[in-house]
Parts: structure tokens; C-alpha cells; sequence
């Protein structure tokens, strides 16, 4: 829930919302991670927690946080996972409403999104975000896009909320390099290694019974250089089959068929 009188701008011209709300229950807050990804992640939300203690020191909490990696491997879900934690409202950017072909109104809707987060604590998730923030050495989108770029190097560097901001992306290479020194913190979420497979297989499939036959360490095996939505996505589809045909148990069968179909998913 946002704090009572809190008002999401909207664009000027269509009147639509320029971040969606989304709310404290529908927020995805469970993750596998490594121990140095966890490590990563609870220093950002012990930081916010002892804001107020830092503060005394002369010290801030970091504030601008960039994901990075490929696709399906928890970003967002990170960004959801902090905000949960640490008791935020979170909002997420619309880009496709901030973005207009007329001169000048997306970086007005930008100007605008950033005050109304300048005096109320939450998570501002700017998912895809090289979506905006394109290098402007690539010859393309230029003027417009290149104005944009600008006012967004400002904003990072004025930003100082209560709250937090947190950028995602699939291609950091495409991004405008002068934009990564506003981030107080750049973090790779990769791919998952075989014990967070593991994990993430027996974690989605603890609602069923699974057969003594299945070998872990050979399935896991088998997903390595699998993100960490297709591995759920496998395990999904293996219990579904079991339950489909009656079974109350996934077998070895089961999820070695959801493998081979999904496999062609990996890329």
C-alpha cells in the first residue's frame, strides 16, 4: 500500500499511470541464490535497515542498485524479494507510458515519476532498463532518446529518496557506460550452479511426492547453463504430467520428458 494521499503521475497526453503499484501479497519473495549472490543481497537490505545508524557516522546506504545477467535468472524477483524484506511499497516504471514520439514528454514523464518518489519511501523497480538507457556512442535513436539519456544521467545523480532504486538488464552492454557510475552497487545474477538447481527442483516439487528413483545429481547435471525460471518451468511440467495421469508421484519419467521438451528453451 502506498502511504495515504500518495499520487503516481500520469503521462499528460493518454492519462496513464507511468509505474504500476504492485501489491505486498502478489510480490515474489523467495529465492535461491548462491551464498555470495545471498551475501549481496542482505547487505543492500541490512544497509536500508541501519540507515539512521549509518547516517550518524556520516555514512548512506546504498540506494541505486543495477541487476544484471540473463534472462529468467531472478532479477526482477530480486528487486521484489528486497522490497519485501525490508517493507516497501514497490512500483514498477511503465516505460511504454513514459515514452512518447513528442518532443520533450518523456523526459518530462521521467522528471515527473522521480518527484513523486523524492518524499516517500518505496522500491522503484526500472525493469529492462536499457530499454531507456541506450548508449549514445551507437550512431542510433538519437536526438529524443539522447535527451533522454541525459536527463536520466541527472536524475541518478540527484536521486537521494527514501526509499531505493533498482535497474535491471539483459544487455548492460548496451548501456550508456557514464549511466553505471550512478549505481552505488552493480550485481551480476547469473545462471544457477548445480546446488541451486538442486534446490530450486526439490523447492517447486515439495508440494508432490517425488520417486526414490529420480537421481538429483544426475538431473541437476543435466540443467547446468539452465536459467532459474526454466528450471521451474521444467519441474512444473513434470508434476502437472504426474497429476494429469493420475499419478500422485513424479517419476524419473516425468521430468526426464519435461527436460527433453524444454530443453530447446535454453538459450
Amino acid at each position: 500500500m502506498l502511504p495515504e494521499g500518495t499520487i503516481i503521475p500520469t503521462d499528460k497526453r493518454y492519462n496513464i499511470p507511468l509505474a504500476t503499484v504492485i501489491e505486498r501479497d502478489d510480490l515474489r519473495h523467495e529465492m535461491i541464490l548462491s551464498d555470495e549472490l545471498e551475501a549481496h543481497f542482505q547487505r543492500i537490505e541490512k544497509e536500508y535497515v541501519a540507515r539512521e545508524r549509518l547516517a550518524h557516522f556520516g555514512l548512506k546506504p546504498r540506494k541505486k542498485v543495477l541487476f544484471h545477467g540473463a534472462p529468467g535468472c531472478g532479477k526482477s524477483m530480486g528487486a521484489e524479494r528486497i522490497a519485501w524484506n525490508i517493507g516497501l511499497p514497490f512500483l514498477k516504471v511503465r516505460f511504454e507510458a513514459i515514452i512518447s514520439s513528442y518532443l520533450g514528454e518523456s523526459a518530462t514523464n521521467l522528471k515527473a515519476l522521480f518527484e513523486s518518489v523524492r518524499t516517500f519511501p518505496c522500491v522503484l523497480l526500472l525493469d529492462e532498463f536499457d530499454f531507456i538507457a541506450k548508449t549514445r556512442a551507437s550512431g542510433q535513436d538519437v536526438g529524443e532518446m539522447h535527451r533522454v539519456v541525459n536527463v536520466l544521467l541527472n536524475l541518478l545523480e540527484d536521486y537521494d529518496a527514501p526509499g531505493l532504486l533498482i535497474a535491471t538488464t539483459n544487455l548492460e552492454d548496451t548501456i550508456d557506460r557514464a549511466l553505471f557510475r550512478r549505481f552505488d552497487d552493480i550485481i551480476e545474477i547469473p545462471k544457477p550452479g548445480k546446488q541451486e538447481i538442486l534446490r530450486i527442483l526439490q523447492t517447486t516439487l515439495s508440494s508432490i511426492n517425488v520417486s526414490k528413483s529420480v537421481n538429483w545429481n544426475t538431473l541437476s547435471d543435466k540443467m547446468q547453463g539452465f536459467s532459474a525460471a526454466l528450471i521451474v518451468k521444467i519441474a512444473n511440467d513434470a508434476a502437472k504430467s504426474a497429476v494429469i495421469q493420475g499419478n500422485k508421484i513424479v517419476d524419473k519419467e516425468h521430468l526426464n520428458n519435461a527436460l527433453a521438451e524444454n530443453t530447446k528453451y535454453n538459450k
